[in-house]
Order: structure tokens, then C-alpha cells, then sequence
């Protein structure tokens, strides 16, 4: 919604301001000239506007890129835990196999 611009009332400020007859007329009519959109301005912010923002079927691929972000994590952590509890194991048991060579050798 394109809200008016009182020119009159910004020429008398102006005037009211020691400004002479002519610049006052100038500076009302340079605001009024800068606020008028035409249509093809408005289509052209539509447009531009409208490729910003994100619509339902971008928003939808994003969800979609995601959740398969979120598979592959998943993945990743069990494959992830499963190789340290298998390195675990390794250590625990060397770990029993010096223990025990220890104990029969100080025998």
C-alpha cells in the first residue's frame, strides 16, 4: 500500500525555514518525484524480492538435504563407535596379556 506524501506541508516547513520560494518548491517536488513507484519499479522489487525469499518447495528440498544429512550422521557415529569399541578391546585385552606376563615372571 503506497502511503501520500504531503508536499504542500514539506514546502511550508521548508519555507518556514528561511528557504527561498523557488528551493522549497525544488525540495517538495524532488520528495514527491522520489516516492512515485511506477509499476514497472514495483514489478521490478516484486521480482527481485521474490528471488530472496525462500518458497514452500525450497524450504520442502532443504528438509529433503537434511534429512539425509542427518541419515549419513547417524551412519557415521554407529560406524564411528563401532571401531573405537573394537580398539577398546584390543587395549583391554593386551592390556590383561602384560598384566598376567607380568604376574607369572615376578613369580
Amino acid at each position: 500500500m503506497a502511503t501520500a506524501i504531503d508536499t504542500l506541508k514539506i514546502y511550508e516547513r521548508l519555507k518556514s525555514a528561511d528557504l527561498s520560494d523557488k528551493a522549497a518548491k525544488e525540495i517538495a517536488e524532488i520528495v514527491r518525484e522520489s516516492s512515485d513507484f511506477s509499476t514497472t519499479t514495483k514489478v521490478e522489487i516484486k521480482e527481485e524480492l521474490s528471488k530472496e525469499l525462500a518458497s514452500k518447495s525450497d524450504l520442502q528440498a532443504t528438509k529433503a538435504e537434511l534429512k539425509e544429512d542427518i541419515s549419513k550422521l547417524d551412519t557415521k557415529m554407529s560406524d564411528t563407535k563401532a571401531e573405537l569399541l573394537k580398539w577398546m578391546f584390543i587395549f583391554w585385552a593386551s592390556q590383561i596379556g602384560i598384566l598376567v606376563a607380568l604376574i607369572k615372571f615376578l613369580k
